[in-house]
């Protein structure tokens, strides 16, 4: 057999297939223009109407844009590159694919590389996006070449490292959203470790060690925007060694993967998923709890087999212990931040942590609720479901109940932390009011996941597009209200409780009336709690409502009102009966 060169036949047919939707550049193209509106409204908002706009201000509306664009952009990379990628090999082990490309003269390395190339192609495009745009705003003076070189390094070498990462895990994972979920903590992991290292070692009584300066060099977050908080400290040398490392980390993680590819997948392929779920963790004894209140097989058959269905994997229960571990560690260490500091700098602690914990633990559960429907349309147990005479309400239902159900365990620590700061003030009807802003932050990412699995049928691109949404409502709608309320401090908080990062360190910070803000905003507070949890709650009932009325039709399911009828074709001879759908072409 010849040798091959270049990456192989399976990234020609991948990048083949993805040149030939138009979805690619439909959203690149959206995001070249959401890049572009956001130069017009800050503009709109900082320089325009001004009689003679001065040079300075042109250069800090320079910057304002490159610390938003900046921002955005790494956030969308750390949490799009993986979702492109995780359902790269498991997938196809779900499917049976990959057993048929094993049995060919393809090599492992061909299968691996090809099929992350392909992946890494439109995440790229998207990166390559961002240069051109913020090239134009290099002409108001405030944005410095170097320092939007050096930015599109560090993108360029996260995009390849989150790639590299979840195809590795893909190797070992069965599903897709556990892939994810996995890349994700790894992330939080590694962002956090410098900052909450730092923060122990002066809970601890330590004072901030050289030890742990430099640690700082490998925050993404802080290369990008320390040329302007920092001048002097990151340099185009330093962007460009965070590239290589990154590089050279993903090149090893593509090797580990090229190596066990193939064992992994014989060896994952002749034991059944099942039997792996009732082994659980070697050597551990984990006893069935059966006195727990459960739905009954009668009401709603669908919720009663995600209950039973989605029973945590080993890689959901170490993934979940992982992020418990961590978020009631970060906890405790505020709390105890707080009670020292109760009327200094340490009041605020409790607040941000609890935001922190809960915009990591959303991303979770969007990642869950975008797969709940979306595997299970792949793997093509959705068309036995589809198949019995369950009524699509019925259906829907129990899968917004069954991922739904996840909320009001991730409420329980902020509901902890502004219990405890409210043990103090005395202010119990924020609690209430927290409580109930959650559930509407868990019901809008339910019904948007679900809504993203009916509508689109590609598995990554429903993940991709859903993670998409979150940095936007969490991370660009704080910096566009920063932008259009410059200032304001009635409004302009008021409206970032949009975001749940800022919506729970508000409400916390209300429940212990630890404002350190205007008086004017403090006593409206719960004003934009009802205000934020009716507009979520009815975002998350519009997007149910209209997967109801789609559902159908994007499935290729018929309604409860449609029915079957004999037509005639116009024929001279004497036709057969052909079966027609009322309302619905034949699919």
């Amino acid at each position: 057999m010849a040798t091959r060169w270049g990456l192989g036949p399976v990234f020609a047919y991948e990048s083949l297939v993805n040149s030939r939707r138009w979805q690619v550049y439909a959203l690149r193209s959206l995001f070249v223009a959401s890049l572009l509106a956001a130069v017009a409204l800050i503009w709109s908002t900082e320089v325009a109407g001004r009689t003679f706009p001065t040079i300075q201000s042109q250069a800090a509306v320079g910057q304002s844009f490159y610390n938003a664009i900046v921002g955005v952009a790494l956030a969308l990379v750390f949490l799009s590159a993986p979702a492109a990628t995780a359902g790269s090999i498991c997938l196809d082990k779900a499917r049976g694919t990959l057993d048929h490309l094993l049995a060919t003269d393809l090599s492992d390395a061909e299968i691996v590389l090809g099929k992350l190339a392909a992946r890494l192609v439109p995440t790229v495009g998207m990166v390559c996006c961002v240069l051109p745009v913020m090239a134009l705003g290099t002409l108001l003076g405030g944005i410095d070449p170097y320092a939007l070189g050096g930015a599109f390094l560090i993108l360029i070498g996260v995009a390849v490292l989150g790639s590299a990462l979840a195809l590795t895990l893909s190797v070992w994972g069965r599903k897709t959203h556990e892939v994810l979920m996995a890349t994700y903590v790894v992330w939080v992991a590694w962002l956090s470790f410098a900052p909450v290292g730092a923060w122990v070692l002066w809970e601890l009584g330590f004072s901030r060690t050289s030890v742990l300066d430099p640690l700082k060099f490998t925050n993404p977050y802080y290369l990008v925007l320390a040329r302007y908080n920092e001048p002097g400290q990151v340099t185009v040398f330093i962007s460009l060694v965070f590239l290589t490392v990154c590089l050279v980390l993903s090149a090893l993680l593509a090797l580990l993967s090229v190596r066990r590819v193939r064992a992994v997948a014989l060896r994952q392929s002749g034991r059944p998923e099942s039997l792996r779920q009732r082994r659980g963790i070697p050597g551990v004894s984990m006893p069935r709890v059966t006195g727990w209140p459960a739905p009954s097989l009668d009401g709603n058959p669908v919720l009663w087999r995600e209950w039973h269905r989605r029973r945590p994997s080993r890689w959901s229960r170490v993934i979940w212990a992982i992020y418990l571990a961590g978020a009631i560690g970060a906890t405790l260490l505020a709390l105890s931040a707080f009670v020292r500091g109760r009327n200094g700098p340490g009041r605020e602690v409790p607040a941000l942590v609890s935001a922190f914990v809960t915009s990591i633990g959303m991303l979770l559960l969007r990642v869950s609720a975008a797969t709940s429907l979306a595997e299970e349309r792949v793997r093509g147990s959705l068309d036995v479901l589809l198949a019995t005479p369950l009524s699509t309400s019925s259906i829907l239902w129990g899968k917004w109940w069954g991922t739904f159900r996840t909320v009001p365990r991730l409420a329980l620590l902020p509901l902890f932390t502004a219990a405890f700061v409210a043990a103090n003030s005395g202010r119990w009807g924020h609690v209430v009011l927290l409580f109930l802003i959650l559930l509407a932050y868990g019901a809008g990412i339910t019904s948007l996941g679900l809504a993203l699995a009916t509508w689109v049928p590609r598995l990554g691109r429903a993940v991709g597009i859903t993670v998409a949404i979150y940095v936007l409502v969490t991370v660009a709608w704080v910096f566009l209200v920063v932008a259009l309320f410059q200032g304001d401090n009635f409004f302009g908080p008021g409206l970032a409780m949009g975001s749940p990062f800022f919506g729970v360190a508000f409400g916390t910070l209300a429940a212990g009336d630890q404002f350190g803000g205007p008086v004017e905003f403090r006593n409206v507070v719960p004003r934009f709690e009802l205000f934020w949890t009716f507009v979520h709650g009815l975002t998350a009932a519009g997007l149910l409502a209209a997967t109801l009325a789609t559902f159908d039709l994007c499935l290729g399911r018929v309604g409860e009102g449609q029915r079957l009828r004999l037509v005639r074709p116009p024929s001279r001879a004497k036709p057969l009966p052909i079966l027609e759908l009322d309302d619905m072409p034949m699919v």
